[in-house]
């Protein structure tokens, strides 16, 4: 009945895949010393943050050893549709509207184990996605232009533009040094992920004074796996092959989805009081996630300096579409099934960084170029990767004995990016623009 089927839960399942494989400005990786690094790291995985990066780098090391850390993230993004349809939309006002700012904490805790052996097992818990953003960027109209007011029932939702996705990654891992100068590796991820989105839909063919808004939840467990290889053909130099496997992510939840018609009158000049149509209704999605391989080189271009180079592609083009299933046929939607489109890209990364140890001190820096695999043509203000991001780190380590402390900052910045409405009705056209600042600490004791 309505041509929104598309959009239903469009904006969950894009928001799960851009974060679930560092789109937007999630974190660009794991681990305070890898992430100052640029995420230039394949090559060098010399610390336990090799579970996630490249496991094969563990079979090089030499310890047992605990670490915690975590790292702060504050996004900020801002959309203006002056000039588009959307402004023209009562509810949506021609201007620039920005994001709420919330300060976001995701930990990390990793063990490693297998001194003095050459068989090296660990266990990691990672966080390595996890943001959202809150819009206030739609009111219902309060006055008709005929200049009688408009009444809607109460609960109409807070911040009718949201998203938030938090994604744990259990991570066993396992290398082995063959050789004194090659080891392998390989790690499992037991993911468990949710999400919660909010949109709403403005349909003219219905009413542009009776929004359609969805307040959607959902959670599911994935599994997936990592594979590394580290060749050090000199003493001075190593390099570094790892990808992940495609996997998927089994999504349940529910869709709350409403129309909200203001009091009227109808043909015979009787009132009509406000009414909220639809309800909840239960969804299942096989979201299939793509597949990505990476590869780093590390030279020492003396023995207290090194310098690190990475490359990293992710198949994004097998992200076309994806089916998903309503236990019942919705009232506002009229349907139990939906194909929705998606049509990303592939993309590259490439990273750089730097170590240099000044007797216990030991400064960093790095750089990354990443590009977005979303289209103009799926572009919405929830999804917080806007474009191709240029990202600045540095950081900080400090030995104390047994104990390291380490520290780092980065800034993720974005070009300006102007979206035209498509007639498939599956982005938001307007001016975006977006950058984030985060930061690091970690603590790791070795023993």
């Amino acid at each position: 009945m309505i041509s929104m089927r598309n959009l239903t839960i469009t904006m969950c399942l894009v928001m799960l895949t851009g974060y679930l494989f560092a789109g937007g400005f999630a974190l660009s990786g794991v681990g305070s010393r890898a992430t100052s690094m640029g995420g230039a790291f394949r090559g060098v995985s010399n610390d336990a943050s090799a579970m996630y990066w490249n496991p094969a780098g563990l079979g090089f090391m030499n310890e047992n050893s605990v670490h915690l850390g975590g790292t702060f993230i504050m996004p900020s993004a801002s959309w203006d549709p002056t000039g588009t349809v959307v402004a023209g939309v009562p509810g949506f006002g021609p201007k620039e509207y920005e994001a709420k700012k919330e300060l976001k904490m995701l930990p990390t805790v990793t063990a490693l184990m297998g001194k003095e052996s050459r068989l090296k097992y660990g266990l990691g818990v990672f966080v390595p996605y996890g943001l959202g953003t809150k819009w206030d960027a739609y009111k219902l109209p309060t006055t008709h232009p005929s200049g009688a007011p408009l009444v809607y029932v109460d609960g109409f939702p807070e911040y009718p533009l949201l998203s938030s996705v938090s994604v744990i990654d259990v991570h066993p891992s396992v290398a082995y040094r063959l050789l004194h100068n090659l080891s392998v590796g390989a790690g499992l991820s037991l993911m468990q992920g949710n999400i919660d989105i909010n949109k709403v839909d403005v349909k003219p063919e219905i009413s542009v004074f009776s929004p359609i808004t969805t307040e959607l939840s959902g959670s599911g467990m994935g599994f997936g796996s990592n594979l590394g290889l580290l060749f050090k053909p000199l003493p001075c130099l190593s390099l570094g092959l790892s990808g992940k496997l495609p996997s998927t992510i089994k999504m349940k939840g529910d869709a709350d989805i409403n129309l909200w018609k203001p009091a009227s009158v109808d043909s015979l000049g009787n009132p009509v009081a406000p009414a909220k149509i639809g309800g909840k209704g239960d969804i299942e999605a096989d979201l299939k996630l793509p597949a990505e391989i990476g590869i780093g080189f590390a030279y020492q271009v003396m023995p207290n300096w090194t310098v690190s180079l990475d490359y990293a592609y992710t198949m994004w083009e097998s992200l076309d579409e994806v089916e998903v299933q309503f236990k019942e046929i919705h009232p506002v939607l009229q349907s139990k099934k939906t194909t929705l489109p998606f049509n990303w890209e592939n993309t590259s990364r490439v990273s750089l960084g730097t170590e240099y140890l000044c007797g216990l001190n030991k400064i960093r820096g790095g750089f990354f170029f990443d590009q977005s695999p979303i289209p103009e043509a799926t572009q919405t203000p929830t999804l917080s990767d806007i474009g191709n991001k240029t990202s600045f780190n540095l950081g900080y380590g400090r030995v104390f004995g047994p104990i390291e402390v380490e520290a780092n900052a980065q800034y993720v910045m974005f070009p300006e990016r102007k979206v035209q409405a498509v007639q498939e009705g599956t982005n938001t056209p307007g001016v975006y623009n977006s950058q984030s600042v985060s930061g690091n600490l970690g603590l790791t004791y070795r023993f």
